[in-house]
């Protein structure tokens, strides 16, 4: 103990009538440290974090996990793992003439390696206008082709897809594919090959053109003022959106284009000419 803090202590323990060894035993060394430390600012209680509301918090990670399942999980459809679709068609044909054509039939589709295999057939009716029905009282013709059965084939490419909303809001999110379409089509005109053998009736199938001997047989059956066009086979391109909802039923509008690669040799004068449709169907 210094001198001075002893004469301090002496001094204290006058006043009170105290000796002074007593307080100089009592009193701790001036460089011994304090048994109990003063409270630091880090053992306050209040600067504790409230941890009232832990069990309500939920981590973002989770949240967004929830939220993307719940808007594309239940309504995104994997068509490529489909075996097979089926649906009804229903188009209007446009052949850059005066006669009306409707045609009604259906398709079956197949998903393969990305692509979609297409095969249908059809019905496809033909009748008169109020301008071709004039056109028949004078020595013109157009060219067109009668009522027929339809076949055709078609190669699906896959453009672009994804998750779409519909408008209006409440209609659900669909699964949308821009696809992309060559195919071809091939025209049967009951009843044009009577007469024929096989051999006969083989050889005209694989005609791109209607023969001689059919254009005479379909001569009856042609509209007044029409000129039977000859093309048996036509090259289509187009394009459509396939359209899944997550129950795996689909609608696919689509526009195809003939393409006149085989005018030339079928004799054709239909050259530039489409067919719009509308394809409805399920998946399975």
């Amino acid at each position: 103990m210094t001198p001075k803090r002893r004469w301090r202590m002496g001094l204290v323990a006058a006043l009170l009538g105290g000796p002074v060894s007593a307080w100089a035993e009592d009193a701790p060394p001036e460089d011994a440290p304090s048994e109990e430390a003063p409270p630091s600012d880090d053992d306050d209680p209040s600067d504790e974090p409230d941890d009232t509301l832990s069990r309500y918090r939920t981590p973002f990670p989770v949240l967004a996990e929830r939220t993307i399942g719940s808007t594309s999980r239940p309504v995104e459809f994997n068509w490529r793992r489909t075996r097979v679709h089926v649906g009804g068609v229903v188009a209007q044909p446009f052949e850059l003439n005066s006669f009306d054509s409707l045609r009604v039939g259906g398709l079956a589709r197949i998903p393969s390696n990305g692509r979609v295999f297409e095969v249908g057939t059809g019905f496809v009716w033909t009748w008169d206008t109020p301008s071709t029905e004039l056109l028949a009282l004078t020595p013109y013709r157009q060219p067109g082709r009668p009522s027929r059965v339809s076949f055709e084939g078609n190669v699906g490419l896959p453009l672009a897809e994804g998750i779409v909303t519909a408008s209006p809001r409440w209609f659900p999110a669909l699964e949308l594919v821009l696809m992309g379409y060559l195919g071809v089509r091939y025209d049967w005109y009951p009843g044009s090959m009577a007469g024929k053998n096989l051999r006969e009736r083989i050889g005209a199938t694989l005609n791109p053109g209607l023969t001689d001997e059919e254009v005479t047989t379909l001569e009856p059956r042609r509209h007044p003022g029409m000129q039977l066009d000859r093309a048996r086979y036509t090259p289509m391109v187009g394009i459509g959106n396939d359209i899944y909802l997550a129950q795996g039923i689909f609608v696919s509008p689509r526009v195809m284009l003939a393409v006149p690669l085989l005018a030339l040799a079928s004799g054709s004068d239909l050259l530039w000419w489409g067919d719009a449709a509308l394809v409805v169907g399920a998946t399975f």
